[in-house]
């Protein structure tokens, strides 16, 4: 079987430097299949179960030590992700729209420019109720991108864009 070139950090006897085929290969720093799998059931023992750490640790066969450093990433990826934004309120797009086009350019144009239905872009950007009823909040930021860059400016000139 060819090597996969990492040591693999959650070998059962938890030593640094035991090759292991198919097991780790990032060295344990956490970016591999194995470590995510690792660490999701390291969570899901001590987090979900209500395992002791000591426990945990026997059950999945490495020290304890490393099942705290499996414990210290997920609590990190998690911090990261409830800090991603990958929105823009709705509010503030049709704030900027209000502002950057003045009222001699109408909403008809800005869809025209974006190459969309007027219907379509009251929609996205909560001017009308979506087809179920409910008025849109957020856009993704590819399409509030785009529709800072059809006014002609730079997505950078909207906050959280």
């Amino acid at each position: 079987m060819p090597d996969r070139g990492g040591a693999c950090a959650l070998a059962v006897s938890g030593t640094q430097g035991h090759r292991a085929p198919g097991r780790c290969t990032c060295d344990g720093k956490g970016t591999c299949r194995s470590c995510a799998q690792h660490r999701a059931r390291a969570w899901r023992l001590v987090v979900s179960d209500g395992l002791t750490e000591d426990a945990a640790a026997q059950r999945m066969g490495v020290p304890v030590a490393r099942l705290q450093q499996l414990l210290a990433q997920q609590r990190d990826r998690d911090e990261l992700k409830a800090l991603r934004q990958n929105w823009v309120e709705t509010a503030a797009v049709r704030a900027f729209i209000e502002q950057t086009l003045g009222p001699e350019v109408k909403r008809a144009e800005l869809a025209h420019w974006l190459n969309m239905e007027q219907s379509d872009l009251d929609r996205q950007l909560g001017y009308a109720p979506g087809k179920n009823g409910k008025v849109q909040q957020r856009l993704q930021i590819s399409t509030a991108s785009r529709v800072v860059i059809a006014l002609g400016r730079a997505p950078h000139e909207l906050d959280g864009c």
